[in-house]
């Protein structure tokens, strides 16, 4: 595996390895650089990668202006060291440290990203997430890449309540369990998982579900399999892989190549799961990847009323030369998706562009980094799905070649 979703370029990731620095804030300030204005409360922040780190900015308007790093922002290089483990509420950044065995909480004002507390951390064999799912506004649960295990973190009061193995009911001889989506449903969790045969070295094509109680995390029950399209959620944990719209929870599956669950056989679909149920709905399936000459595609934000924006990874037979291209590659199409009717319902008129999953939702309307090389620039895009309206926003500068990540923090 490898450092982030979209570093390949810098010094300090390390190709197909896990890495992570110690962690350590410090500020970006350049006195030949203009002054500029400190945001204050900013409704949007970005974390936009340069040759001498990864800073976070405040936005307050994604559609006009200039953002740049120059002279300005917090550089999270030593803070938020590797992208996957990030999760967020708000303004509240939370942050699991591979290397340093460290959970952290941290808090974006005032125009820098502060640190509230910092806790030791080693509760999971593995600590490059796969998954996590908020149980409530102060209870935070995630797990490992692949595996059974879980830690919940009360993070009001930053400590530890309880981690260990999810129970193994149900698992043939042999065989362990890989969770990619925990769905809380009242008093259970409902849990979407995929078989791996510790002889075979196999990893079946189906996804798996189950229920456990909640708070105790007893009596798992296996409520069905299908075998249609897998893995059933994230294998990556910053990715974007379900989303509730009225009365289901929608459930991307993930199978594309390195990015995901490495069945590139297998189609992208979403299953959906009623609330209170303990199973998939059995007449819901919804084949992507059919509609898209068998491309497959990663989540980037949930826009509402049944929409869903996609990227979509063009012809990769063609496309992929070598490893990087995954990432760096023009090959990629944004898709709008509605659940209702099954249908994807537009690709935004854009080129072919580079890998990105940068999206945030505002008043119904959805705000992406959209990285086209033939551009001056990196641009905030708007697309307006009432009006089906596409505008051109802020542009972004001073980036990499990896795609700036945008960030809603109200």
């Amino acid at each position: 595996m490898i450092k982030l979703a979209h570093t390949k370029k810098r010094v300090w990731a390390i190709a197909l390895a896990f890495a992570a620095v110690s962690l350590t804030a410090t500020s970006c300030k350049n006195d030949d650089a203009p002054a500029v204005d400190e945001v204050v409360d900013p409704e949007f922040a970005v974390i936009v990668g340069t040759d001498n780190g990864r800073y976070m900015l405040p936005i307050e308007n994604l559609m006009s202006g200039i953002i740049s790093p120059v002279g300005k922002g917090t550089n999270v290089s030593d803070i938020l060291t590797w992208e996957e483990n990030l999760m967020q509420k708000g303004r509240d950044m939370y942050h699991v440290n591979p290397e340093a065995n460290k959970f952290g909480k941290y808090r974006f004002e005032d125009g820098v990203l502060k640190t509230i507390r910092e806790i030791p951390f080693s509760q999971l064999p593995s600590l490059y997430l796969g998954w996590h799912a908020w149980l409530s506004d102060t209870e935070l649960m995630f797990g490992a890449r692949s595996n059974n295990y879980y830690a919940i973190v009360d993070v009001e009061n930053m400590v530890v309540t309880k981690s260990g193995e999810f129970d193994k009911t149900g698992l043939p001889a042999n065989h362990s369990r890989r969770v990619f989506s925990v769905i809380p449903q009242g008093n259970k969790l409902f849990l979407a998982y995929g078989l791996y045969n510790e002889e075979t070295k196999v990893h079946y094509d189906k996804s798996y579900t189950a229920v456990i109680d909640y708070p105790s995390l007893s009596n798992l029950q296996v409520t069905g399999e299908d075998s249609r399209s897998a893995p059933l959620g994230t294998v990556r944990n910053s990715y974007f892989s379900n989303f509730h719209d009225n009365g289901y929870t929608y459930i991307l599956t993930i199978p594309m190549p390195v990015l995901g669950g490495g069945k590139a056989a297998m189609p992208t679909a979403i299953y959906r799961v009623k609330d209170g149920e303990s199973k998939l709905d059995p007449n819901y399936f919804f084949n992507i990847s059919a509609q898209r000459g068998g491309d497959n595609q990663l989540g980037v934000t949930y826009i509402g009323n049944g929409k869903a924006m996609l990227i979509s990874a063009h012809d990769t037979q063609t496309n992929i030369k070598e490893f990087n291209d995954w990432w760096y590659a023009a090959m990629w199409e944004y898709l709008i998706i509605d659940v209702n009717t099954q249908q994807v319902v537009k690709k935004l008129d854009f080129p072919l562009v580079g890998n990105s999953r940068s999206g945030v939702v505002h008043n119904g309307k959805a705000y992406i980094a959209v990285n086209d090389p033939k551009a001056d620039g990196v641009y905030v895009w708007e697309y307006d799905s009432a009006a089906d309206k596409l505008t051109r926003g802020a542009r972004i500068d001073g980036a990499d070649g990896d795609t700036p990540m945008l960030y809603r923090l109200k």
